[in-house]
């Protein structure tokens, strides 16, 4: 009969065949989705780029599979445990169960519970497909492919690392031996102990918290609880916690002193967690629960570990308090070689610059300027923000383009401001034809390429320099946000301007893909192919088809920068390797950064060639396997390649500090350099010392980083031009110097305080005063500091008001000059340095006094027997001046004298026994009065005599 009773004791439904059919049917649909949605895409990427694109896919699944592979494949096929299917089975008995069974009845335990082989074996095999994803790592993929070849990376020699922390360093050997790691601690050991650390969490310890728990849910059910057994598990998963822990240790950026300690102390305390595990495991068949006096042990024992291994440090770092270059010294040592190798410093060029102050004589001045013309015209006058504002107003009316960037160029061994363009959606186009405007008209910049003169300020025609200024392949605005299409079969073009695109970017799609790709094209092109131009944002194009490189460095884009062959327009991008260095020893974290290559992405056509440059083991090893594609950089690039700004500038900031090869200066810190605060590099024209001519180069100034004065230690520049592209040079003020090299902030220091200038700052109402730039022009090292009567944030376009030419040697005093040129500002400043007191480097003074200047002139006409008459004043119908000269130095003597004597005897002698002598300012006259035909005549010359 029927009753409640046996409504009770009915069997449930099979909910497990459902639910397994459920979960298989999920993971179907995930995957159907998931290869539908990407489909379409890969299969395009395929046929548009071919190996490009397959290549970096490639070693993407080939890293997948290994790293996945020992993350995440279970190979113990006696167990065949899985976490997994153990929950989906438990899920389905707690389903099963009847209302009135205790769950504890229905697990059952997880150190029971196996799968069968097929089953473990299509589950292992399924894992790899579904969380693959989660461990892609290109690079790893590229150096697992590259070792095939039979390539080696170093990994061979990676067991004399583990003996580094143990033994103190007596030499560079262990930084050598660090050195010739680097490969495998760059790019194979961290993802090997990522994955082998998830591997332990998943095998060793997930797996073990859940047979613990099981277990115990399974024998409390039973009355019979083991906690010993639990305890010596969770000893062991601790143990080995800790001993991976300590093998990790070896892997650090940093090893002293104290490094063995802490790794010895680590490996101990694991290993005797382990050994109480295996104690205990023995001892639970015989006990159920652990006895106080053993917890205590351990515990004691752990502590006890941990407190003679900070005893150890503690006495060691008071040791070392006072004995620092004994303790530290031997591992500073190896951190500065470690990190010289990593910035390339030991092929940085040092050079003494030997700053003086000495005048040259007004006399020479003009020959001194015509001399050092190559300079003078190569001077940067236009600074990026006057260049921009300047170039503003070219676009016009044309409301679908906007500036993207400002990049200094060089072109026949003249610099150039170009700013490239970038497409936008006019803010007048309404919502419904925003699809259309974005797709199918701006599609490209028509003249995507504005040229200014940055050191006259004229603007050019780009047609001069860019044949080809159209930009389909661009950076930024509709390039970034979207992609452009047309018919194949088109008779009218709906681009801008009526364009009609005949290049070989882009794909052909053809019905139905074209359809998938974008529905709209069912409705509107139903049977017409699609020409499809995607990825035309460079960044992100080369992201897809060369994921190896940075194109993001310190927060900001990799700077790349237009060029061109004469006939087409690319663009260079800097192709720039980075890794980290957590896992190398004495690196201190500082990043692996070398320069691979160029890429040359075409404008127009958005073709990729990659150019050689690199050496080091990465740029081979990308070499190799793109073998067909590297080609030498081409001699029409030769001088307008420039090295990038981001790798000089991070190269420069290891110099600070690794410049530094004493271990006692080292560690005393006082000899670090910095870059000034708001300074980047400057790409110039200049000829600094040792230079026979002017040279395409970047310019960093550095000052002493525990200065309180604003004192310049030197300058580093990098050279640009090939064959010596990446060549750097450190010109460095002797720290004993009496002449100083001032800094740019007192350089505006000294600009603001220059009487001259003050006057002129009133004039102009408040101008912007632009770059100051360090040039070395002759002898003299001299800021040229433009100033301008707008700024770009004004809406007016940009004026030059003056020039400075700002001495950059001192030695107590300012000296600057104003003009409209460079020419006539460096003019100014010669002659301000020429007619101020003498300083105490020149040798040739004669006085300080401007009377014995003058007597000794005296006694020069005196010498010729002759009267010398001063008038109060003179009126003479005609006046000739018959020669001018200076006279400040020893050096002028000569010639002064030979002045006053040549005009005694052709004017004086044969008519007079007088001579007039009187002064004007800072001259001193010498005439006499001649008559011919009855007409007076005033004949003189004058002599600069100074204050």
């Amino acid at each position: 009969m029927y009753s409640s009773s046996t409504e009770a004791n009915s069997s449930p439904p099979d909910a497990g065949k459902y639910i397994r059919l459920g979960i298989i049917a999920i993971i179907g649909i995930i995957i159907l989705v998931i290869v539908g949605n990407q489909g379409v895409i890969l299969s395009m990427n395929m046929t548009e780029f071919g190996y490009q694109f397959t290549k970096p896919l490639y070693y993407s699944i080939v890293s997948a599979l290994v790293l996945s592979a020992i993350a995440l494949v279970n190979v113990d096929i006696k167990n065949r445990s899985s976490i997994v299917w153990y929950s989906i089975h438990v899920m389905i008995t707690f389903l099963n169960r009847t209302t009135h069974d205790p769950v504890s009845k229905n697990v059952t335990s997880f150190r029971d519970y196996r799968l069968s082989v097929p089953q473990f074996v299509i589950w292992q095999i399924t894992k790899i497909f579904l969380f693959g994803a989660f461990f892609v790592n290109v690079m790893f993929g590229l150096a697992v492919i590259d070792m095939v070849d039979n390539n080696e990376l170093g990994i061979d020699n990676l067991s004399k690392l583990f003996s580094l922390p143990f033994v103190t360093p007596q030499s560079s050997d262990a930084a050598q031996t660090v050195i010739s790691l680097i490969p495998a601690l760059t790019i194979l050991v961290p993802s090997l102990l990522g994955v082998i650390g998830i591997r332990l969490a998943l095998y060793v310890g997930l797996h073990s918290i859940v047979k613990v728990i099981t277990s115990y849910m399974y024998d409390s059910a039973q009355g019979k609880p083991k906690f010993l057994n639990y305890v010596s598990t969770i000893e062991a998963v601790i143990g080995i916690g800790i001993i991976w822990a300590g093998i990790n240790m070896f892997f650090t950026e940093q090893i002293d002193y104290n490094t063995r300690y802490v790794i010895g102390g680590t490996l101990v305390a694991g290993f005797i967690l382990i050994g109480f595990s295996i104690f205990d495991k023995i001892r639970s068949k015989v006990l159920t629960h652990p006895i106080k006096r053993d917890i205590y042990i351990r515990v004691l024992v752990l502590i006890a570990i941990a407190i003679i291994v900070g005893s150890v440090m503690a006495v060691n770092n008071s040791i070392a308090d006072t004995r620092k270059i004994e303790y530290l010294g031997p591992y500073t040592q190896q951190q500065i070689a470690v990190n010289r190798y990593l910035g390339e410093l030991d092929k940085v060029k040092v050079n003494v610059n030997d700053v003086k102050l000495e005048s040259v004589s007004p006399n020479n001045i003009k020959s001194y300027i015509e001399q050092n013309q190559d300079i003078l015209s190569s001077i940067r006058i236009w600074d990026w923000e006057a260049a921009f504002a300047k170039l503003k107003p070219e676009i016009g009316q044309r409301q679908y383009v906007e500036f993207d960037d400002n990049d200094i160029l060089r072109f026949n061994n003249t610099m150039y401001w170009a700013a490239s363009m970038k497409p936008v959606l006019p803010s007048t186009v309404s919502l419904e034809n925003r699809w259309y405007n974005e797709h199918l008209v701006y599609t490209h910049i028509p003249n995507g390429f504005l040229t200014l003169d940055a050191t006259t300020g004229q603007s050019i025609d780009s047609d001069e320099l860019f044949a080809q200024r159209s930009i389909y392949y661009g950076e930024g605005g509709l390039f970034s946000q979207t992609w452009s299409a047309y018919p194949t079969n088109r008779q009218t073009s709906a681009e801008l301007d009526g364009a009609l695109y005949s290049g070989n970017g882009g794909i052909d799609v053809s019905p139905p893909l074209s359809w998938i790709f974008e529905p709209n094209f069912l409705l509107s092109y139903p049977t017409d192919s699609i020409h499809v131009m995607r990825y035309k944002d460079v960044n992100d194009r080369m992201q897809t088809l060369y994921p190896y490189f940075l194109y993001n460095m310190f927060g900001q884009n990799v700077d790349f920068y237009p060029v061109t062959d004469g006939n087409k327009t690319y663009w260079l991008i800097p192709l720039i390797i980075g890794f980290d260095t957590n896992s190398v020893p004495w690196s201190m974290g500082n990043p692996y950064l070398r320069l691979v290559g160029f890429a040359l992405v075409d404008t127009y056509d958005g073709d990729i060639t990659l150019l050689k440059y690199g050496n080091d083991y990465f740029a081979k090893m990308i070499q190799r396997q793109y073998s067909d594609k590297f080609v030498e950089i081409p001699s029409w690039l030769s001088e307008q390649v420039r090295y990038p700004q981001e790798l000089f500038t991070w190269k420069t900031e290891m110099y600070n500090i690794y410049h530094v090869t004493n271990t006692e200066e080292f560690i005393q810190a006082n000899q670090f350099f910095k870059i000034p605060d708001r300074l980047e590099a400057y790409y110039i024209e200049a000829k600094p010392p040792g230079f026979d001519q002017t040279k395409f180069l970047g310019l960093l100034s550095l000052e002493l980083r525990v200065s309180q004065g604003r004192n310049l230690s030197g300058y580093m520049i990098v050279e640009n031009d090939l064959p010596t592209l990446g060549n750097m040079q450190f010109y460095q003020v002797p720290t004993n110097s009496t002449t100083k090299l001032i800094g740019p902030t007192a350089v505006r220091e000294a600009l603001e305080k220059d009487t001259d200038f003050s006057q002129l700052k009133t004039l102009l109402r408040n101008p912007r005063i632009g770059d100051n730039i360090l040039y070395r022009v002759g002898d003299h090292d001299v800021y040229f500091i433009p100033v301008y009567t707008a700024g770009s944030g004004e809406g007016v376009v940009a004026q030059l008001g003056t020039i400075a030419a700002v001495g950059a040697a001192f030695d107590g005093e300012y000296y600057v000059g104003l003009g409209n040129t460079q020419e006539e500002a460096f003019e100014a400043y010669l002659h301000e340095l020429s007619g101020a007191v003498p300083t105490s480097t020149s040798k040739d003074v004669i006085s300080h006094d401007k009377n014995a200047r003058i007597q000794q002139i005296k006694s020069l006409i005196e010498e010729k027997n002759l009267q010398i008459v001063t008038p109060t004043s003179i009126q003479i119908p005609l006046s000739f001046k018959e020669g001018e000269i200076s006279y400040y130095t020893q050096s002028d003597l000569d010639a002064t004298s030979e002045l006053t004597s040549k005009f005694v005897d052709d004017f004086v002698i044969p008519r007079s026994k007088r001579i007039l002598m009187w002064q004007d300012g800072d001259a001193l006259n010498i005439g006499t009065i001649i008559t011919v035909d009855n007409v007076t005549e005033l004949h003189y010359i004058s002599i600069g005599v100074g204050k």
